[in-house]
């Protein structure tokens, strides 16, 4: 068995050090552009990261390169990188003097001019050789030589650095708030390693080191673990500065990323490279191993990165582990509204299936009134309201009504009616056993499913309410502006529960959109009332929906209008508007949903347009009063249908 030669060895381990760093260092960059963009600090020290990629992408592509010749253009290269990182020392410095209060044109011309020098440097070592000349190789490491400039460059290195350094002291010396301070101390302390990292030694030190070359490489690993150490440090701290998020949030968004990108990566290239360095004692070539190795690595680890999260949340989050943990089960348990209908169909077709019956639906009451959840076969002739109206006095079931078989789904403490689940009357007898032992059992899982979605919504609703208070927390005036209600993702609902509410009640009195310009402009036509000026409001932009010509009850084109006018400016019965637009009243539900959305596209448009001219006339033109509501417009006889 031949005998490995130790400088091989350390050789090895450095090539797979050097390329971990790379990673990790691309990695940051990418991280704090990604998530930090908008922060200066933040922006500096992508600089820095930048800085030590190239240089160290150089360093790993020299562990393939055979000869000085060869060796020398990467050589050059990197020198986009050393000369790159005393300007982005002055760069992250200067911002974080600006965080504390001090304010210098002077640092910022001296960061343009940094950089400025930076590439003029670049140019130099790249196509001259007044900085840096004649690629060699001393103990199997290569290296350029200095050249008559590299002095002054030196001199411009430790300058810029030394600066950097000197300013990250003087803005801990200036942070007042202790946390802050402690931080400031990390960055100070961490910010040394791109400069230790990016530096060429070997220009200095010739063929003192490379005489060594096992203490040298030995040094050059070393040297590198505790740069890599170090630079995940300085972007930690990094990332707390300009941010106005819980620590939580940053050091979860640090967790998830670590593990998703540096570590993955780094464990996939360790991976490939014992798999390339056994390929020829396995026969096997290597365009075969190597996908299969990063395959198996990427599937294996979703499973591993699951069991060493909880690790790296214990070192970052060791106070709130116990929350996270809960709150995961939390989110685990959701039940979304897709989830529910999958859920409830699932029973509804046991139900249907055991009974024999190939029609059945089921429903929900919601706050706006009843919600088809899930329907098999032809239902249209089926009144949903009266079902409903049948069950409500009945503690369980099946309630025989109308040619179905009901059974009420009520809430388990306080048995308030949630919904119901109806199937169509089976042609044969049922069994006791099924209908006393088996159905009961679906009935009741059902009921739980719509209790529990309807605890979650009001759980959102109420996350939602504190998040929108977070967000005004924010803003630079303290109520929304008109612009932010009608952009709101609950606009529609705040439409919605105003024409539910239509002809008075809390959703009406309490509804954000009386905020609304439109509606402010209309109080002055409306006796400064707020209330009638929503009302007048909503039923004008109900009137901007109405087709033009004759009236026809079930014309397709008229169908929105004829639907919101019946339902909510005159407060029809859903069976009886059902009735008179030829429709089944699940079809209502879903046609009713469309016209409060378009009716919330109206409304936005008249309020865009108030916006525009506020010191014109209000936007509603003068109309005849309804007689019997005291506004929108009055319906004839004939139009109307309705026995006189």
């Amino acid at each position: 068995m031949a005998r490995t030669d130790p400088l091989d060895l350390i050789i090895q381990i450095n090539f797979v050090i050097v390329a971990a760093l790379l990673i990790a260092a691309f990695s940051l960059l990418v991280y704090l552009l990604a998530y930090y963009f908008q922060s200066r600090s933040a922006r500096g020290a992508a600089w820095l990261l930048a800085s030590v990629s190239i240089v160290y992408l150089g360093d790993l592509v020299l562990f393939f390169v055979a000869d000085p010749r060869s060796a020398e253009p990467w050589l050059r290269l990197q020198w986009l990188g050393i000369a790159i990182a005393p300007a982005a020392y002055a760069h992250l410095t200067d911002a974080l003097l600006e965080r504390t209060g001090s304010f210098s044109p002077w640092r910022r011309w001296a960061v343009r001019g940094a950089y400025a020098l930076a590439f003029l440097w670049f140019l130099l070592a790249l196509s001259s050789d007044l900085l840096v000349h004649d690629g060699t190789a001393d103990g199997r490491a290569f290296h350029l030589w200095a050249g008559p400039l590299f002095p002054l460059f030196l001199i411009y290195f430790i300058g810029g650095v030394g600066w950097g350094i000197v300013n990250a002291w003087r803005v801990r010396q200036r942070t007042l708030i202790s946390t802050h301070r402690r931080r400031m101390t990390y960055l100070a302390l961490t910010m040394i390693a791109p400069a230790v990292g990016v530096f060429p030694y070997l220009l200095l030190a010739g063929r003192t080191l490379p005489a060594y070359p096992l203490v040298f490489w030995g040094m050059v690993g070393i040297s590198n673990l505790f740069i890599g150490t170090m630079l995940f440090g300085m972007v930690y701290a990094v990332a707390y500065v300009d941010v106005l998020v819980p620590d939580r949030v940053v050091k979860q968004r640090w967790i998830t990323y670590l593990l998703r990108g540096p570590v993955l990566a780094t464990l996939v290239a360790l991976v490939m490279f014992g798999v390339s360095r056994l390929s020829h004692a396995l026969g096997l070539p290597l365009a075969l191993l190597l996908p299969l190795a990063a395959v198996g690595t990427i599937v294996s680890y979703e499973l591993l990165s699951d069991g060493i999260r909880p690790l790296f949340e214990w070192l970052f989050l060791r106070r709130d582990v116990s929350e996270l943990a809960r709150m995961r089960r939390l989110s685990e348990a959701m039940i979304t509204a897709r989830d529910l209908r999958q859920f409830l169909e699932g029973i509804l077709a046991l139900i249907c299936e055991t009974l024999r019956s190939p029609t059945g639906f089921v429903v929900r009451r919601t706050p706006e009134g009843i919600e088809p959840v899930a329907a098999f076969g032809d239902i249209a002739h089926a009144s949903i309201e009266a079902t409903l109206a049948e069950v409500e006095p009945s503690s369980n079931g099946p309630v025989r009504t109308d040619g179905f078989w009901v059974w009420p789904l009520r809430s388990r403490a306080e048995g308030i009616l949630l919904g119901a689940i109806a199937v169509a009357a089976p042609p044969s007898e049922v069994s006791p056993e099924v209908l006393h032992e088996v159905l009961p059992v679906w009935i009741a899982r059902a009921a739980a499913a719509l209790e529990d979605r309807l605890i979650q919504e009001r759980a959102l609703q109420a996350l939602e309410q504190v998040a929108e208070e977070a967000r005004r927390l924010r803003w630079a005036e303290g109520e929304p502006s008109a612009r932010s209600l009608i952009e709101h993702p609950e606009f529609i609902t705040w439409v919605r529960d105003a024409l539910a509410h239509y002809w008075g009640g809390p959703r009406l009195l309490q509804s954000p959109l009386l905020q609304l310009r439109v509606v402010q402009q209309a109080m002055e036509a409306h006796d400064g009332n707020p209330i009638r000026a929503l009302r007048a409001v909503l039923a004008e932009a109900i009137e901007r929906l109405r087709p033009d010509g004759e009236r026809k009850l079930t014309a397709p084109e008229w169908l929105l209008y004829n639907l919101l006018e019946l339902r909510f400016l005159q407060g029809r019965k859903v069976r009886e508007i059902a009735q008179r637009l030829a429709l089944s009243e699940s079809d209502l539900y879903r046609k009713q949903r469309a016209a409060i959305e378009a009716v919330a596209m109206v409304l936005a448009e008249m309020e865009r347009r108030a916006a525009r001219s506020t010191e014109e006339e209000p936007s509603l033109p003068p109309r005849a009063p309804h007689p019997a509501r005291g506004g929108g417009r009055e319906i004839p006889p004939e139009e109307d249908g309705a026995p006189r």
